[in-house]
């Protein structure tokens, strides 16, 4: 069965796993992206995750949507040596928690608002979930926190919205400084990648970790 034509909202289309989301589905359904970036045409928003005030606004802003998805979000890298006691907004792991966790789960908690009845929501969360890496303690916090997230508000969402999060392993298309970062990781091709938000938006399935 060919999947009907949907207006889709592809937050954090400029980035390495967002345009392997909108090149497989920019043919064949009205992708509207978005990004940190100013907005260069009609298709185009500029969207900053981690302003819960802006994010409400350009949303209602955007009208009817049949699916979000999101594949953005910013977190810290770097060495637990670095991490010191501190409140949410001084401490080296704030970012994370401000913009990929936080960001990801008011756009979910926003996108009620405009979402069609039967809509999907697809998260983005990674591999430092379950695979731990060097420097890697707040990217593991943040999501495997979205991860628990995502399978608990699933099972309140009405008017059958489904609600689910990929989890990409390193991705075709990573700069070589960051998979230094993932020593003996084997890359996921794009097309994977792809695959897996095509399955979030299209199968049926709900709450659910699709790991990649």
């Amino acid at each position: 069965m060919t999947p009907r034509r949907m207006r889709v909202l592809l937050v954090g289309a400029t980035g390495v796993v967002g345009r392997c989301v909108l090149r497989s589905l920019q043919d064949n359904h009205d992708v509207i992206s978005a990004s940190l970036d100013p907005a260069q045409g009609a298709h185009e928003v500029q969207l900053d995750l981690s302003d819960a005030e802006e994010l409400v606004k350009t949303l209602k802003q955007l009208g009817p949507l049949d699916a979000v998805i999101s594949a953005a979000g910013r977190a810290h890298f770097g060495a637990l040596t670095d991490a010191r006691p501190a409140s949410l907004d001084a401490s080296v792991y704030g970012l994370g928690l401000h913009d990929k966790l936080m960001g990801q789960v008011n756009l979910t908690l926003a996108a009620r608002e405009v979402l069609r009845p039967w809509g999907s929501i697809t998260l983005t969360s990674g591999t430092t979930s379950t695979e731990p890496v060097l420097g890697g303690a707040g990217l593991s916090m943040v999501n495997g926190a979205l991860e628990s997230w995502v399978r608990a508000a699933a099972t309140e969402l009405p008017q059958g919205w489904r609600l689910n999060v990929v989890s990409p392993s390193l991705v075709e298309g990573t700069p070589e400084a960051a998979c230094l970062d993932f020593p003996g990781f084997e890359k996921v091709s794009s097309e994977r990648v792809a695959l897996a938000y095509q399955r979030c938006l299209f199968s049926g399935i709900r709450g659910q970790v699709v790991r990649v």
